[in-house]
């Protein structure tokens, strides 16, 4: 498969206020991640709240500037990018909001919302943008009669299929999802998730689907990573990892997955305590204050992510995990 986006060792600290007197203290939102994106495929990005999920997808687009680390989207590197060269290549690379009411400028119709990145980027003409602009509110299920509308007067649903149709003007050829059904009530979230499948089958679009629940993730993409405190712990195909998860922290996240079944029963997988501060990660492997498993050389040395067949883990113990199994 053809690569269309590839990011290398991608860092981004926050530098914290403290005293004059005190060292600088930094947050490790993200923290040497790596992994490959391939054009027409969907990557699953999960884990908890405070893992960095987030953070990674708007480093990625430089919506926040990285610490360090490269990204290449075509071959071209985007940290190294500014000015015109910078903002030429953004329409190619575009991004899905979680919270569709605070992404929609409320002194903005539904049209100008959407035409406005055409205008930008000198793609269409104004009655071409304005046709465009009515062509994508169908694509996304709404009529075109809505776009003399404002945001205020739409559900969260509606709105987020805005913002999707806004997403999509500048025809991106990779559109990073972050979160975006998580805001909204769950009869809507199955029709939003159903159509970015079918703009995926129509417009063949690569996308970062960003997440924090496993069976939406499963349901959408063609391979998995999972995030913690930071970094990347585990990164396969998606049926290799519900079958096989050898790190811990998949197999916790995996076990909390609710069977619509009241005769299986299931091993819930319960997690101890929190996820530890990005500003005081611990010394070894950062799962080891939750993880059941940990040993003394998990509180010792940092496990590197290894590849084995396709499947990449973090961990020390992973071949004696999977071997219990």
């Amino acid at each position: 498969m053809e690569k269309i986006l590839e990011v290398k060792n991608l860092k981004k600290h926050f530098k914290l206020n403290s005293g004059w007197l005190s060292k600088p203290c930094y947050a490790k939102a993200v923290d040497e991640v790596s992994f490959d994106l391939y054009r027409g495929e969907t990557l699953g990005l999960v884990g908890e709240s405070g893992s960095g999920k987030s953070t990674t997808g708007r480093t990625i687009l430089r919506l926040i500037e990285p610490t360090a680390g490269s990204v290449h989207y075509e071959g071209t590197d985007i940290t190294q990018l500014a000015g015109q060269d910078l903002r030429s290549l953004r329409k190619n690379l575009q991004m899905v909001f979680q919270d569709p009411y605070a992404a929609l400028n409320p002194r903005m119709t539904v049209g100008e919302c959407i035409t406005e990145p055409m205008l930008e980027h000198n793609m269409y003409s104004h009655n071409d943008a304005v046709d465009k602009a009515c062509e994508l509110l169908k694509d996304v299920g709404l009529d075109k009669s809505y776009y003399y509308r404002y945001p205020h007067e739409f559900s969260g649903g509606q709105k987020q299929r805005i913002s999707m149709a806004r997403s999509l003007a500048v025809a991106p050829k990779v559109l990073v999802a972050d979160e975006p059904v998580s805001a909204l009530d769950v009869s809507i979230q199955s029709q939003i998730i159903n159509l970015f499948k079918d703009l995926q089958n129509e417009f063949g679009i690569t996308y970062l689907f960003i997440a924090h629940d496993l069976s939406v993730v499963k349901y959408l993409s063609d391979r998995i990573a999972v995030m913690y405190l930071g970094e990347i712990v585990e990164l396969c195909d998606k049926h290799e990892l519900f079958e096989n998860p050898r790190h811990p922290y998949t197999q916790a996240l995996i076990s909390a997955i609710p069977i619509p079944d009241p005769t299986v029963k299931t091993e819930r997988i319960l997690l101890q305590g929190d996820i530890p501060s990005p500003t005081a990660v611990p010394q070894g492997c950062r799962f080891s204050t939750r993880c059941r498993y940990c040993q003394p050389i998990c509180l010792e040395q940092h496990p590197e992510l290894e590849e084995i067949d396709g499947h990449s883990v973090r961990c020390h113990l992973h071949d004696r995990l999977e071997a219990k199994s």
